[in-house]
């Protein structure tokens, strides 16, 4: 794995991370905070536990409390009186654990891919101009692929030497695949693929995005707020039942809780990480061209 993405892996989600718990995060958090109640709790069994922890040579919940807390340099915290050791050490532990994800998450925007490159991944850049264009079509055509593929359409082998046409019916007639389309009813009207199904009366607008991995939760509410007009509009003009069914992929393959069953909806056969790969695959390409690597 790549120190990266070792990294991220404890960053908070809104900040471009994957949310997890460290374990030794966890470790050193729970051994300040029971240092600090040993220290202020009364009764003879806390001061008795301390004694036996200051003669230990390895392993003393002081010592490396005292080591811990040299790693995150924090202001001296004050016991509130009204509250009880227990209480006490839990702010303690908040106070710690907050500082730490500050820490961590100021390391991790100092990686070179997640801190300082983020807006190249998600903005048109002059060395990369059609490489964000080709990343989100090749996505969405692997998306189209595999709807043509579930209703007997004839496509090649290949996903990736698939090209899509603009309108494309099956032998029957009865399905209609719409490729980048527009649709005359309001401003925001060309989703990047619409399904109609002639036999059910049912209509799906699909429409691929590739953000920063931390804005696909954003992008998500925006496509959302977009297309929603849309759908009322079809729904009114062609008599069919409509759906939106969005796919948002970060730049990085990070993916919002839900995005595996809004892929399934789309297609049986289509595969999240495969789309994710394809998503990864192009933000590398963008890389190598802006920072000449």
């Amino acid at each position: 794995m790549i120190i990266i993405n070792v990294e991220r892996l404890y960053i908070p989600r809104k900040d471009g991370g994957r949310g997890l718990i460290e374990v030794e995060t966890a470790f050193k958090i729970a051994t300040i905070g029971l240092d600090h109640y040993l220290k202020n709790k009364d009764g003879q069994y806390p001061k008795q536990v301390l004694e036996h922890d200051k003669s230990k040579a390895k392993n003393s919940i002081t010592k490396n409390a005292c080591k811990f807390k040299g790693e995150v340099p924090i202001s001296e915290f004050e016991n509130q009186e009204d509250k009880s050791a227990s209480e006490n050490a839990k702010a303690v532990k908040n106070k710690i654990k907050s500082r730490m994800k500050s820490v961590k998450k100021e390391k991790g925007k100092n990686k070179a891919l997640h801190g300082q490159y983020p807006k190249l991944l998600e903005k048109p850049h002059v060395l990369a101009k059609t490489e964000y264009i080709s990343r989100h079509d090749k996505a969405a055509a692997y998306l189209h692929w595999n709807i043509c593929q579930d209703h007997d359409f004839e496509v090649i082998d290949k996903w990736y030497e698939h090209k899509p046409e603009s309108v494309t019916h099956n032998k029957d007639s009865k399905i209609t695949i719409m490729w980048d389309t527009p649709v005359n009813t309001i401003t925001v009207n060309r989703p990047d693929i619409i399904m109609k199904d002639s036999v059910n009366s049912t209509c799906k607008l699909i429409d691929m995005s590739i953000p920063s991995d931390r804005k696909i939760a954003l992008k998500e509410i925006e496509k959302k707020s977009k297309h929603k007009d849309l759908e009322f509009e079809i729904q009114r003009m062609w008599q069919m039942k409509t759906e939106v069914i969005l796919v948002v992929v970060g730049a990085l393959g990070a993916i919002k809780k839900g995005m595996v069953e809004n892929i399934k909806r789309v297609s049986e056969r289509a595969n999240v990480t495969e789309t994710q790969k394809i998503s990864m695959l192009g933000s590398a390409r963008i890389l190598r061209k802006v920072l000449n690597v």
